[in-house]
């Protein structure tokens, strides 16, 4: 498995293509993204996103028509795709197909774990396979999503916080900035879950 990133858009989202054997699977296609994945990609097998801001989903759409592969969305966070809460979403569209805390799809051989970690957005999760933890906007580097935007929670965000604080340790490649480990992130989640 290898990892390749890009940041697209105003607030430079990292964009994900996770290359396999056989194909490749794309994990929040910013703003932008759909020329590199065209660049970068042989064989699209889907796009998976962590949550329904705007900023990851952009260019869903324009890539599942380029390439006919499916688009996955945590599933409280799908009405995002058809009414953006920022009003930044050029093209409205509907996810595939919608999934729900500890949803498993297996691409090419490889198990993706959805993990469902409210506060940030309704349906915010992360995504892991082999060791490795695509976090969006939930984890970042010395950081955590904001949890002040239309449809966030303070209270759900401080939950999840405790929640991953029981996970191993992960390898996290975030939705913004660079990546980083959950044993790396422990203190800085505990202060921020204290802070809430």
């Amino acid at each position: 498995m290898q990892i390749i990133s890009r940041a697209f858009g105003i607030y430079e989202t990292n964009c994900y293509v996770v290359v396999l054997d056989n194909g490749e699977v794309i994990i929040d296609p910013g703003d932008g993204a759909l020329e590199w994945i065209e660049r970068v990609c042989k064989n699209p097998l889907a796009i998976l996103c962590t949550h329904g801001h705007f900023d990851h989903i952009y260019d869903c759409d324009a890539i599942r028509a380029r390439f006919g592969i499916k688009i996955y969305m945590p599933r409280s966070d799908a009405f995002m795709s058809l009414n953006d809460p920022f009003k930044l979403l050029e093209a409205k569209f509907s996810p595939n197909v919608l999934v729900d805390d500890k949803d498993e799809i297996e691409l090419d051989g490889v198990k993706f774990c959805f993990h469902h970690f409210p506060g940030h957005t309704p349906g915010c999760s992360v995504i892991t396979a082999d060791g490795i933890m695509f976090s969006g906007d939930f984890i970042f580097k010395n950081s955590i999503g904001r949890y002040d935007f239309p449809f966030s929670d303070g209270e759900l965000m401080k939950k999840s916080l405790k929640k991953v604080l029981e996970f191993q340790n992960y390898k996290i490649y975030p939705g913004h900035g660079a990546a980083t480990t959950l044993d790396a992130e422990r203190n800085s989640l505990i202060r921020w879950a204290q802070a809430i």
